[in-house]
């Protein structure tokens, strides 16, 4: 038997198209989202339509349906197995237009760090599974502009980036009324104060996840919309490699990945998760990583070579004064022979009495011609 509604208090359908409906998921301000089956394939789907309590203008509804099909699009121009797939699209008289995605069992990630921040182990993981998600939307154009805790969903297999509902697609027509799209805590700088959207806000967004994850707390805290802006623009997230108990660079990662000009941040999405998975990889306290940064790489070698030539150096002296040292002693520790005192019958005009040196440097001839 149905339940009689979800959470917000609207009834449950008991079938949507050809898709049967089991219960709730979840839903928003806007939307909800229902747990259902397809007989047709036999496996179990997520539903997800407008409120039906909206009490909405034919111009309002419409625009909401238009960002619901621009979402369908973004979703069908990508296959990843860290993004949830999109299985369908419908209308259906008295619920209106639908979209069928694939069914994720798991918490979100916004449930997991309520019970507590992820170990360095299962971080790492997020890190490279979000970044490459990431990646691939951005090759293809798309711009999803609400990486968010919340929208991440921790499966089995994986990690999951949902609701593409604000993303950005090429040759999109649909139209902003100057409003700042996805949620404030996780905003980029430049879209707080310009609108500016593109990669860069996405990755800002996703080490703003990213530093939650690992924190269990939120990178820019605050009681209203208009605190958490100005904290965004204006300040730094604490460091959280101590408390963490990771590798300081962690702290340096995430600094360059929330930096507040786009230019001062990684290349890509991908490179910030790629260099704070080597981070969190680290024994704490350990060596500095290598990060996919020419300039970092080119300072380490140069550093290396400025060492192995001192040490030539002082290896090419050291050998030339031990030369010299064994051939000036060489003379004494070959057994040259000691000056004979002068025979008896040399006439007293040839004998010195000065005295003589102990030991002759001169050959036998030379000593006997004197």
């Amino acid at each position: 038997m149905n339940p009689p509604g979800d959470a917000s208090g609207q009834p449950l359908p008991v079938a949507i198209g050809r898709y049967r409906v089991l219960g709730s998921l979840g839903h928003g301000a806007m939307g909800r989202v229902l747990r259902a089956r397809d007989p047709n394939l036999d496996r179990d789907v997520a539903v997800k339509l407008l409120r039906e309590d909206l009490k909405l203008g034919a111009a309002e509804r419409e625009s909401l349906y238009a960002r619901m099909r621009q979402e369908a699009r973004a979703c069908a121009r990508l296959s990843h197995p860290n993004i949830v797939g999109l299985y369908d699209i419908g209308e259906e008289p008295g619920v209106g237009l639908f979209l069928v995605f694939e069914y994720v069992e798991g918490p979100t990630l916004e449930q997991q760090i309520a019970a507590g921040p992820l170990g360095p182990t299962r971080a790492r993981e997020l890190c490279r599974e979000l970044g490459s998600a990431l990646g691939a939307a951005h090759r293809a154009g798309i711009v999803h502009r609400d990486i968010k805790p919340a929208n991440v969903i921790l499966a089995a297999t994986g990690a999951k980036i949902a609701d593409f509902g604000i993303a950005r697609i090429p040759g999109s027509t649909l139209t902003q009324d100057g409003r700042v799209l996805g949620t404030p805590a996780y905003s980029a700088p430049e879209a707080i104060e310009t609108g500016e959207i593109g990669p860069a806000a996405d990755q800002f967004s996703l080490a703003a996840t990213l530093y939650e994850a690992i924190a269990g707390r939120r990178a820019f805290p605050g009681d209203d919309a208009v605190t958490v802006a100005r904290h965004i623009t204006g300040s730094q997230p604490e460091p959280v490699a101590a408390r963490a108990g990771v590798d300081p660079h962690v702290d340096q990662v995430l600094a360059r990945g929330l930096a507040k000009t786009p230019g001062d941040r990684f290349a890509s999405a991908a490179d910030l998760a790629d260099a704070l998975a080597e981070a969190l990889d680290l024994s704490p306290r350990g060596p500095m990583p290598t990060l996919p940064d020419a300039r970092h790489r080119a300072h380490r070698e140069a550093r290396a070579t400025r060492r192995d030539l001192t040490v030539l150096g002082l290896g090419v002296v050291l050998g030339a004064s031990l030369t010299a040292s064994a051939f000036l002693l060489w003379p004494a520790s070959s057994g040259a022979p000691s000056a004979a005192p002068s025979p008896p019958d040399t006439p007293p005009h040839r004998r010195s009495d000065a005295p003589r040196p102990a030991v002759s440097v001169l050959p036998r001839d030379a000593d006997a011609a004197r």
